[in-house]
């Protein structure tokens, strides 16, 4: 059984950036948007060449590619899959003309597939999921987070945070100068007031707040469950 991370956070939280902690010949980056990854040294240490640097065009071929890295790539560790929600979004879009509920429910049960996925590769492997952020709020006020899908009528049927055991929640802190501090919350907790959706397994993070470093978290990983 592999370990399946959610790193939830809005654009700019630091999700991307957090890659480069990992060893690129230990990675893959499964890149749903084909966009350049944010941190120095990027283009040269992920590419297509290499085979490190993958875009995906369909949930079955994210599927299908965690399976062969799993039974075929023995040197992977970490399988990264950036932007996950718009796996969800392309396939929403391209069945737009598509009538009736049935395509909500087939859109959340490929979401639920591609995690199920992460879930079953190899022992050794750790396969992060990014996803963005929505606001959740009462009576005109923020008061948390949730993941974004494609809607209201789809977040009734399926949570994603709800299938995993890791929620990381990137959110940088400010000092009094206003210079960011990038990190991920691990632990569920209000941050001014607002709820902060983040959770991990009793004693794995001892601190709350954890500088976002995704080689941070596998070694944690690894100490925690002895692997």
């Amino acid at each position: 059984m592999s370990n399946l991370v959610i790193i939830l956070g809005a654009s700019g939280a630091g999700k991307s950036t957090s890659i480069k902690t990992l060893k690129p010949e230990e990675t893959v980056v499964l890149n749903v948007l084909d966009k350049d990854l944010p941190f120095k040294g990027s283009r040269a240490n992920y590419t297509r060449e290499k085979l490190n640097l993958i875009q995906p065009t369909s949930w079955e071929n994210v599927q299908s590619m965690m399976r062969s890295i799993s039974n075929n790539k023995p040197n992977v560790k970490n399988i990264v899959i950036d932007d996950a929600i718009y796996i969800m979004r392309t396939e929403f879009f391209d069945r737009s003309k598509e009538k009736g509920f049935d395509k909500y429910n087939e859109l959340a049960d490929h979401f639920r597939r591609i995690i199920a996925e992460g879930n079953s590769l190899r022992s050794d492997i750790t396969v992060f999921m990014m996803l963005h952020t929505e606001t959740v709020e009462a009576d005109g006020s923020l008061i948390g987070y949730k993941a974004s899908t494609v809607g209201k009528l789809l977040d009734k049927m399926y949570n994603p945070l709800e299938s995993v055991s890791i929620t990381l929640f990137a959110q940088p802190k400010y000092n009094d100068k206003g210079t960011p501090e990038f990190g991920f919350w691990t632990h569920p907790r209000k941050v001014n007031g607002i709820e902060i959706p983040a959770k991990s397994p009793d004693e794995m993070f001892e601190e709350d707040f954890i500088p976002n470093s995704l080689q941070l978290v596998v070694d944690k990983m690894h100490e925690y469950y002895g692997g």
